[in-house]
Parts: structure tokens; C-alpha cells; sequence
């Protein structure tokens, strides 16, 4: 299990350049590494990610590229595209706010958790800008989708819940960051190896039919029984015991 734990949470945790290039960082390190088999991504503090900071962005200690192209491309879209490739289970753990930059983060993942309280939202067209397009039509209902880009509202991990775009919810007497980490335990001693397979054709059928979406489906199941794990998967169940996965 890899941790990435967004630190600056005086500014609850808003994303600045070195920031970006430091979470892309640990995920490229995270992504080659075969002793991690899964990965939480959570924020210290009071948040998980309040979106982009628009003050730090662009000053002489957080360059920016002068073109425009790369400056948005090189921002946290960099983060999710990474985080979409990544053949391993992503958990994002969500606390009080994920907004902008942080609620795409949390869109990227393969699971979010967060508080009942916890607000998501996607409010850049407050500030005049067009962004938010791409995950989250494919996550929510496209009036909801429109209703939160187009007016820059929020909802509430409990309607994102119902909504089917939160996996789980934290009890009142549980910290969000031990119920995140239980699951990614339970992720990280399963057949890994399948999940990251299954994680690549679930994101390239995204764009497809039916028909060639399951030609991926083939090439993934192709895929997932040549590993070490499906040889233990089958020989646990014939034996009657639990399986000891490698991710492998």
C-alpha cells in the first residue's frame, strides 16, 4: 500500500505547481513499484483539496509555462491521467471539501470514501473559467452534471452517495482515514494483477460499444489468467482456502 498525503492544509490542501509535480511524482514512483499493490490519496488537515490555488499559481516561487496549452495541461489534469493509466486500485479519501482540481482528483479514482458532511463541487465557472467536462458526465447524471458546472454548486457526500459517485461513507465514531485504509488493505491482498486489468478496459470502454467493448473485456480476461494469481485463485478454491495473493 503507497499513501499520498496532499500537505498544505493552511490552505486546505489547494494545489500549487510543485505541489502538482510532487503528487505526479509519488504516483510515477507508486506505478513502477511491485511492492505496492494499492493506493490512497487523502489531505492533511481540516480537507482533502480545495481546488486550485489561483493566488501561489503563477508567482516566481510556482512558475507557470507562458503557454496557455501547457499551463492547464501540466496542471491537475496531469494528476488525473496519471491516476486513469495506473494499473492498480486508486482509493481517495475524502475530508470536509473536494472541490475543483480536488473533486477531478477524486473523479479519477477507482473508489471514493469520504464524510457524510464532505462537499464536492466543481465551482471553476465562478471564476470565469471552463473546466470540469470530461469525468464527471461520466460519473452523474448529465442535469446533475450541468446543474454543478454550469452554476458552480455543491453536494453533499451523502447525495453523491445515493448518486452512486461515493462508494462509502464514514460513521460518526469512525475517522475517514481508517475506513480508507481498511479498504485499501482489503484492495492490496486481492488479485491485483485482474484489478489493474479490469481498471485499463473499464476506462478504454468508456468511448466504445458494446461489441468492442467487450473485445476488451476478452483481452483482459486473456490477460488475467496468465498470472501467478489466477493459478493461486484456482488452486485456493479447489483446496477450500483462502487465497494468498502476490498481485503478480
Amino acid at each position: 500500500m503507497c499513501t499520498i498525503s496532499l500537505n498544505r492544509p493552511d490552505a486546505l490542501n489547494a494545489l500549487e505547481n510543485s505541489m502538482i509535480a510532487a503528487i505526479n511524482a509519488a504516483l510515477d514512483e507508486a506505478a513502477i513499484d511491485e511492492r505496492v499493490r494499492a493506493i490512497l490519496i487523502r489531505g492533511e488537515g481540516r480537507a482533502f483539496c480545495a481546488g486550485d490555488d489561483l493566488i501561489d499559481m503563477g508567482t516566481p516561487e510556482h512558475p507557470e509555462p507562458s503557454n496557455l496549452h501547457d499551463k492547464y495541461a501540466d496542471g491537475y489534469p496531469s494528476i488525473v491521467r496519471r491516476m486513469l493509466k495506473i494499473q492498480k486500485p486508486i482509493v481517495v479519501a475524502v475530508r470536509k471539501y473536494a472541490l475543483g482540481a480536488g473533486f477531478e482528483i477524486a473523479l479519477a479514482a477507482d473508489i471514493i470514501v469520504a464524510e457524510p458532511t464532505a462537499k464536492f463541487g466543481l465551482p471553476f465557472v465562478l471564476r470565469g473559467i471552463a473546466a470540469g467536462t470530461s469525468l464527471l458526465p461520466k460519473r452523474a447524471p448529465r442535469h446533475l452534471a450541468h446543474r454543478l458546472l454550469f452554476l458552480g454548486d455543491m453536494i453533499t457526500a451523502e447525495e453523491a452517495h445515493t448518486l452512486g459517485i461515493v462508494a462509502a461513507l464514514s460513521s460518526e465514531d469512525q475517522d475517514i482515514d481508517d475506513l480508507a485504509r481498511t479498504m485499501v488493505n482489503q484492495l492490496a491482498t486481492s488479485a491485483t494483477r485482474a484489478i489493474g486489468l479490469m481498471k485499463s478496459a473499464l476506462h478504454a470502454s468508456e468511448s466504445l460499444g458494446v461489441p468492442d467493448a467487450l473485445t476488451m473485456q476478452v483481452g483482459a480476461t486473456v490477460g488475467s489468467v496468465l498470472t501467478n494469481d489466477f493459478v493461486e485463485g484456482k488452486l485456493a478454491f479447489t483446496h477450500r482456502r483462502d487465497a494468498q495473493y502476490e498481485g503478480k
